[in-house]
């Protein structure tokens, strides 16, 4: 995976409506849309990086806390950013919400329409 600046990156997974949606609304803020379906395409160790950096430094803060595998192995644990990529690459689905990036700014879209404040 690569990132572009002058292009919106989008992290989704085409399973979830929340994420299809976002998708849908970026194209309001860009017409080069970078799509990046977590299960499709591996996220590169340096775009990790860059997300972790972007959205405040805390890797957990775009995994999804309550689903089973993060209850049953990774609750109470402290990692490394390399070993929450570890668990990023072999458990895609536990990405909370679409993460998009453009012009060096990342937002973690809870809402659809969170894409927006990158305009």
């Amino acid at each position: 995976m690569y990132y572009n600046q002058k292009e919106l990156t989008l992290l989704y997974n085409k399973e979830r409506e929340l994420d299809r949606k976002t998708l849908a609304t970026a194209h309001v803020v860009s017409k080069l849309i970078n799509r990046q379906e977590i299960h499709s395409n591996r996220v590169s160790e340096t775009l990790f990086y860059i997300l972790v950096n972007k959205l405040g430094g805390d890797p957990k803060s775009f995994i999804d806390k309550s689903k089973p595998y993060y209850q049953n192995e990774l609750k109470g644990k402290e990692l490394s950013q390399y070993g929450w990529y570890s668990v990023f690459m072999h458990r895609p689905e536990l990405l909370r919400a679409p993460i998009a990036l453009y012009h060096g700014k990342a937002i973690l879209c809870t809402s659809s329409n969170d894409v927006l404040k990158l305009q």
